[in-house]
């Protein structure tokens, strides 16, 4: 028994004996027989053989299910632990900008958290035709560079892993490194390193390797097909990283500085200006001066775009000659520039000298293609700590200073004495806009979205007007801040969400094609916390509409509430209302933002695209835009075209849709089914 026990213990042992004693079976049931049988009674071992093949197949199939059970939660603890090192590689991808940094961090990922003995990302030299090492984790660099650089032209034969890996465009798998590879110097070394399994994935951009992840284990049998689709899933992030590190550095200017001119965008002045702030020394004030080139749309559309792009230009030259630090000035768009500075005396004696030092800027001419221009300023002016206490603060009073200088005809105007100027225009527009919507004096005009590549109309933009009973039609550039800064922009809105679905069933019931239509939002619209369900209740049900309704809304709203905002957008998403960033590139997004938000459209600004034709760096910046908007599954609409060099280079970029002039003016909704009629007969 104990020899039998040993060699074959899941073979059932049956005594049969007619001597045996009954002391000396339950011995032999102590050590592992099965049963007895006595001869006198052998009309029991039939049964009793059944009985043991029956247990024993029992016991060989619990054995199986348990080792099947503890293979499962192998696999599984294997599996949870690849998908939390996928996770965390995700965030790497997302949190840093420095190429080496993002390579180093997925091989410790993948070795401390994946649970790999080795990991190493080797890219492509095309020069010299190599992969070489750039990342590892596992293992010293002595061993990296005697085995993992391969020569890519080497003979098809003898190719390795790795290099198996690029050629193929897939992954190299093999769990067991003793059976699958053929002795050479890299199974030697692998397997004195103790390794037992090893798998290459190339790292793919638009289908061109440029590099591959070679991950290591010493154990056998790891790689199976759910753990290769979730190391795919890592590759196709990280090349996705590796593809958008350079371009992500055009975005972070275009976040921050002015294509054109080359200053700071307000997020940056303001920062720079809140440090000022802080370091003000005790009676010195820190200065902002806003100014504006007078005339400069008349400029535009006497001589074109082109040369009042290049005043732009040349007036920034000029700034940044006087200013070293060119944080310290800004452009804000529309011909709108910020200096700021420390000074030391009378408020009122400092904002003469920094608008005489402006002004500066524009004693001697502009001479552009022939043209000699001697444009004029107007200036806005605020101090701290007199006028505002923070730096945001500090800007919007000095543009308001600005404001009233134009309204009052001043060359500048000093921020205290905004409130203390006489009843203007302005205030008895004010005063009749008040009462405008209950007078029903507020009509919507709309400008089409053309599809660029068919040249179909997709939808229009809804454009607020004001019919004034005094003036006839105001432009909004006059009466919407109005709105804003007394707060009926709220109500106003409303109206107009209400108008636009009123519009698009009067549309459909002519027997139009459905169209989508955009409405803008105002910041106070979206501040408020019921604002998704008062949409909600203004275009219910949704589902009845022929078409849909978005929402445009600019970078700078989302920002001051983000995590709030996101909800909304998200609630309004789901009922099937689009959502678009406006003037995509005048603010805050980052590729960290976007993937947060629940956005279907970015719609390119129309100061890029009136540069688009004549400054290839902005042509890189808009198909940067693009490409992001693409990745992220989002159309895109450029805004403000005008020529048709500017559609050509659109489409040539695949940008998804276009308006401005080149299509046509904002229109009366009566007179839509007629600008449709119009373009449907014109080719793009």
């Amino acid at each position: 028994m104990d020899i039998a026990v040993a060699h074959a213990p899941e073979t059932p042992f049956i005594f049969v004996s007619g001597t045996i004693g009954e002391e000396r079976a339950i011995d032999a049931l102590r050590r592992g027989a099965t049963d007895y049988v006595l001869k006198s009674n052998l009309s029991r071992l039939g049964a009793a053989v059944e009985r043991a093949l029956r247990e024993v197949a029992l016991k060989v199939a619990r054995a199986k299910s348990e080792q099947q059970r503890r293979d499962q939660e192998i696999r599984l603890q294997r599996l949870t632990r690849t998908y939390r090192m996928l996770s965390s590689t995700s965030s790497a991808i997302l949190r840093l900008r420095n190429r080496m940094e993002l390579l180093d961090e997925v091989c410790r990922i993948a070795a401390h958290q994946g649970g790999y003995d080795r990991v190493v990302i080797s890219l492509i030299d095309p020069d010299a035709r190599t992969l070489r090492p750039r990342a590892w984790a596992g293992v010293d660099s002595v061993t990296l560079r005697a085995v993992d650089c391969v020569v890519l032209d080497s003979d098809p034969q003898a190719v390795g892993m790795a290099e198996r890996a690029i050629r193929s465009k897939a992954p190299s798998v093999h769990d067991d490194l003793a059976r699958d590879l053929q002795p050479g110097a890299q199974h030697e070394i692998w397997t004195a390193l103790g390794f037992r399994a090893a798998a290459a994935l190339p790292l793919l951009i638009d289908g061109t390797p440029i590099g591959v992840i070679s991950l290591f284990s010493n154990q056998r049998e790891v790689f199976d097909a759910a753990e290769v689709d979730v190391l795919m899933e890592l590759t196709a992030n990280l090349t996705f990283g590796l593809q958008y590190l350079e371009k992500d550095e055009a975005v972070h200017f275009l976040s921050y500085f002015d294509s054109l001119t080359g200053l700071a965008k307000r997020p940056l002045f303001c920062q720079r200006l809140a440090q000022l702030m802080g370091v003000a020394v005790d009676g010195g004030a820190v200065t902002v001066v806003v100014f504006d080139v007078r005339k400069l749309g008349a400029i535009n559309d006497s001589l074109g775009r082109y040369v009042g792009d290049r005043l732009l230009e040349k007036i920034a030259a000029r700034v940044k000659q006087t200013y070293a630090d060119s944080e310290c000035a800004a452009y804000f768009g529309g011909g709108t520039f910020a200096l700021m500075l420390t000074a030391v005396g009378n408020p009122a004696d400092t904002g003469r000298m920094l608008q005489s030092a402006a002004a500066q800027f524009f004693v001697e001419p502009f001479e552009i293609d022939g043209q000699v221009l001697r444009p004029a300023i107007r200036s806005g002016v605020a101090f701290y700590p007199h006028d505002a206490d923070t730096a945001d603060v500090l800007v919007q009073n000095a543009e308001a200073a600005l404001q009233a200088a134009r309204e009052d005809n001043e060359k500048y105007m000093l921020y205290g004495l905004v409130t203390q100027r006489p009843t203007s225009r302005s205030l008895a527009l004010e005063a009749r806009l008040s009462g405008a919507l209950d007078r029903d004096e507020f009509r919507l005009h709309y400008q089409p979205k053309v599809n660029i590549e068919s040249g179909r109309i997709e939808g229009f933009e809804a454009l607020l007007r004001w019919q004034d009973a005094e003036d006839g039609l105001v432009a909004p550039n006059l009466f919407v801040p109005l709105l804003e800064r007394s707060g009926a922009i709220v109500d106003v809105g409303e109206w107009v969400l209400l108008q636009a679905v009123r519009d698009i069933r009067s549309w459909h019931a002519a027997g139009l094609a459905a169209v989508r239509v955009a409405v803008n939002v105002s910041p106070l619209q979206l501040r408020r916390r019921d604002f998704a369900d008062r949409v909600l209740a203004r275009i219910e049900p949704a589902d009845k509409l022929p078409c849909g309704v978005d929402l445009e809304i600019t970078e700078s709203m989302l920002m001051q509430d983000l995590e709030l905002s996101i909800r909304k957008l998200a609630q309004l998403r789901e009922a099937g209302i689009g959502i678009a960033i406006d003037d995509f590139g005048t603010g805050y997004s980052s590729l960290r933002l976007l993937a947060k938000l629940p956005v279907d459209t970015l719609k390119v600004d129309r100061s890029f695209i009136q540069s688009i034709a004549d400054t290839p760096n902005i042509t890189t910046l808009v198909s940067t835009i693009i490409s992001l908007a693409r990745a992220y599954n989002m159309h895109t609409v450029a805004e403000g075209v005008e020529t048709v060099e500017q559609l050509q280079i659109l489409r040539a970029v695949k940008c998804d849709q276009a308006q401005g002039y080149l299509f046509g003016r904002p229109t009366p909704a009566s007179e839509v089914p007629a600008a449709i009629a119009r373009l449907s007969r014109g080719k793009l």
